[in-house]
């Protein structure tokens, strides 16, 4: 009995070291300052006693939960490479102090995970890039300017590339200003999976401000799946804006503002707003305005293949509840140059409003046989004083006469003004408020419960393991997505809900069914007033 007593005694004793050990670790973490001009390297690098240079920084080893600060107002002519933290505890680098940002010669993560950096310029005309996340993972840029100057001579001003993945770039402003070659603002490629862009804004380049590139000739099996692009304000005064290709499938790319244009030699004079040509990408509720180039396009499935690359195809793609306009050449356009292997089908197109672009055709798909099955539903078609506005095919028509001449890919369309306002939003009286078409359908046999089967998933996202799922009705009830399992188009639910077969299935609506284009009309409801008596 007393060896037993003993025994737990110890048990207990080293079970409170590991944890007076833990919680001296967590304690541990420090902040330290860097001044620029009144900092020393041999200071202890307290806000008394700031280093000086990032060189020091960069030769420390910090710990999970380290913060290191730079003083705003200073400038360091040095690449930042940070030191890993851990999961819930990041290594950050932020600033203090008053004044403008501190500016960085640049941000380089290799191998490096769970780090933070927040409130810096990272800014140079050199031959660094501003940002890059190479191999890296849990790497987070928030409120940062992300800048490659005029001189600079690097391919983008934020590089993330060979297997980079959970990172996340949100509330920076990203720009490439050099105009005598090609370069993007923002390039993904290489695995760079399951990361997310998010409330940035995204500026300047020659080739395009965001381009998603998976594979290559020297990687072809790599891809550029999985991420969210999700509410950037993305405008390019010198190239192309957007891109998803060469193996860039299964990203959300939502709610974002994509204008400008610019037709160099740097973007093969095709400075095209939203370029898309992968697969299975959901794209909903942007705004594709305002490129006037006289060689832009809008939503572009131009497919192809590039020199020994594999084809950039348009295959499985869900575009649904945007808006097109003001877009000089063929606001959306399915076309292929002939290429082997480069096919567009089975893409979907929903409740989108495609309006008063300046050439004549609000639509135009081209006559090939690679060419098939891409399918448009409940969308609106207009051009003032033009009433021939849809090349289909080889066929030129309205849009009844398109839809009378293909029932089976065209059903629902409407020719009319959308009576949108300076936001986008349907005014009273709009022909698009309630004239949408629901994604699907419930295809389970009816029941409750928190699984259901629909005709078609590709319309929805579990999140990704980036965020919470979408939020979809079913039938008369309103939950959020948990999982889909793609094989089965079964969709997991976070609560139990009641539903027949054949019930719409959407997202969340006002009204009696979804509107058309990328902003829900809101009817403004009059509240009773509150009033009080008194005796």
């Amino acid at each position: 009995m007393t060896s037993k007593v003993t025994l737990l005694g110890k048990k207990i004793a080293v079970t409170a070291a590991v944890i007076l050990c833990f919680s001296a670790t967590m304690a541990s973490a420090a902040t330290y300052y860097v001044d620029s001009a009144a900092g020393s390297d041999s200071n202890a690098g307290s806000s008394s006693a700031p280093w000086k240079t990032v060189t020091k920084v960069n030769g420390m080893s910090f710990y999970p939960g380290d913060q290191i600060l730079f003083k705003r107002g200073g400038s360091w002519d040095t690449l930042l490479k940070p030191s890993s933290g851990s999961s819930g505890s990041p290594v950050s680098y932020g600033a203090y102090g008053t004044g403008n940002k501190p500016v960085i010669r640049g941000f380089y993560a290799s191998s490096k995970s769970y780090v933070t950096a927040q409130d810096i310029a990272f800014r140079n005309g050199s031959t660094d890039s501003p940002a890059t996340i190479l191999t890296s993972h849990h790497i987070v840029l928030r409120n940062c300017d992300i800048i490659a100057d005029s001189s600079n001579s690097t391919w983008a001003a934020l590089y993330m590339l060979l297997n980079s993945h959970h990172n996340e770039i949100s509330g920076c402003n990203i720009a490439h200003l050099t105009t005598s070659r090609q370069s993007d603002a923002v390039n993904l490629r290489r695995n760079a999976n399951y990361n997310i862009i998010r409330n940035n804004t995204i500026g300047a380049a020659t080739h395009y401000s965001l381009s998603l590139e998976g594979f290559d000739t020297t990687y072809p099996t790599y891809s550029c799946n999985y991420n969210l692009i999700q509410g950037n304000t993305i405008y390019n005064p010198q190239g192309a804006t957007m891109g998803l290709q060469s193996g860039s499938s299964n990203n959300v790319v939502e709610k974002n503002t994509v204008y400008g244009g610019k037709s160099t030699s740097y973007d093969a004079n095709l400075p095209r707003t939203f370029k898309a040509v992968s697969q299975n990408n959901i794209i909903r509720y942007n705004i594709l305005r305002d490129n006037t180039t006289s060689t832009s396009s809008g939503l572009g499935m131009e497919v192809y293949a590039y020199n020994t690359d594999p084809p950039n195809v348009a295959i499985g793609n869900r575009v649904y509840n945007n808006t097109i306009t003001n877009i000089t050449k063929y606001p959306i356009v399915i076309a292929t140059n002939g290429d082997s292997g480069a096919t567009a089908y089975n893409n979907y197109f929903k409740n989108n409003a495609v309006y008063n672009n300046l050439d004549s055709y609000q639509l135009w798909i081209q006559k090939n046989s690679v060419i098939y099955d891409n399918f448009f539903f409940n969308n609106l078609f207009f051009k003032t004083g033009t009433s021939t506005i849809m090349n289909v095919q080889g066929k030129y028509g309205t849009v009844a006469d398109i839809q009378a001449a293909d029932p089976t890919h065209f059903k629902g369309n409407l020719q009319t003004a959308p009576m949108l306002d300076s936001t986008y939003t349907p005014q009273v009286g709009s022909p698009c408020i309630d004239a949408g078409d629901f994604l699907t359908k419930v295809t389970s046999a009816s029941g409750t419960g928190s699984v259901i089967t629909v005709a078609d998933d590709g319309y929805f996202s579990d999140g990704m393991g980036l965020t919470a799922g979408d939020t979809i009705t079913v039938g008369s009830y309103t939950a959020t997505i948990t999982a889909i399992n793609r094989s089965t188009h079964q969709i997991t639910l976070n609560q139990s809900v009641t539903f027949k077969t054949g019930d719409a299935v959407s997202m969340p609506y006002k009204g009696t069914k979804p509107d058309i284009g990328a902003v829900e009309y809101q009817q403004v409801v009059a509240q009773p007033l509150n009033l009080q008596f008194t005796n």
